[in-house]
């Protein structure tokens, strides 16, 4: 059931109507550096992750991030990592992003030792527990199954459409205000890896942050990581000669817009 709680700001409704913003504001993009860029891989039975690493690596650096990187990890060594980067100080970065490449079902990743529920790889970083990075944003790549289902799309019918510095305030914000997750596949069906050219999701994503994406927002570039995506299994056959689809996933707690604004 919905819980209900009695409102004690006396503001009536047609007052903060008429005060509202409408306008979507922007995350602050003037800090001195970007941020850490932290990838977690797994490389065991994982053929063709070390190309999906190289190109994540040269498109993060591209945008000027610190890139950690955290190869064959057990679930133990990556807590204590992110842990790690959580007790540093972030007042100069624009934003966080965490990177996980691993097997995995449903909301778990399969690390060396064990697995790693998925909600780990945020959760040193969200509210209060990381002070520095309260208000900006925090974002989540996930390349891993998350079930074993398939997705062998549907067909439709085409036709040819082509077209013609703000001030400190203490305010209280959401504890998952700002973070936004984008997994590789939707819930329970599985994520596609090529052995010669890595993931579809990794390098569709690749893909795009490489672009001139300046003046382009962070969730219309993820839409067009999707569509790559989608078009990019147009050729995979499964044994049976049906062909597979994927299309990747995305959960978002943002309050504003993202740009990548050079430094």
């Amino acid at each position: 059931t919905d819980a209900t709680y009695i409102n004690n700001n006396h503001s009536s409704l047609e007052t903060m109507e008429s005060t509202l913003e409408l306008e979507l504001q922007s995350y602050n993009m003037a800090h001195p550096k970007r941020g850490i860029a932290v990838i977690i891989n797994n490389y065991t039975n994982r053929k063709g992750s070390e190309k999906d690493v190289k190109s994540l690596k040269a498109v993060l650096k591209h945008l000027q991030f610190d890139v950690r990187l955290l190869s064959d990890k057990t679930t133990v060594e990556i807590r204590h990592a992110l842990k790690e980067v959580s007790k540093e100080n972030h007042t100069n970065n624009d934003c966080l992003v965490i990177i996980a490449m691993a097997h995995g079902y449903n909301d778990r990743i399969k690390f060396e030792d064990d697995y790693l529920h998925i909600d780990e790889l945020w959760t040193n970083f969200v509210g209060n527990k990381c002070p520095s990075l309260i208000g900006k944003l925090k974002l989540v790549f996930i390349q891993s199954c998350r079930g074993g289902k398939l997705d062998y799309g549907a067909s439709i019918a085409t036709v040819d459409a082509r077209p013609g510095v703000e001030e400190p305030v203490d305010v209280k914000i959401p504890m998952y205000a700002d973070l936004l997750v984008m997994y590789s596949s939707y819930e329970a069906h599985s994520s596609i890896r090529c052995p010669n050219e890595g993931s579809w999701f990794i390098q569709s994503l690749c893909q795009v942050l490489g672009a001139n994406i300046a003046k382009t927002e962070l969730q219309a570039l993820l839409s067009h990581v999707s569509y790559l995506v989608s078009i990019r299994s147009n050729q995979t056959i499964d044994p049976q000669g049906k062909v597979i689809k994927q299309i990747p996933m995305v959960t978002s707690m943002l309050t504003k817009a993202f740009y990548f604004v050079p430094k």
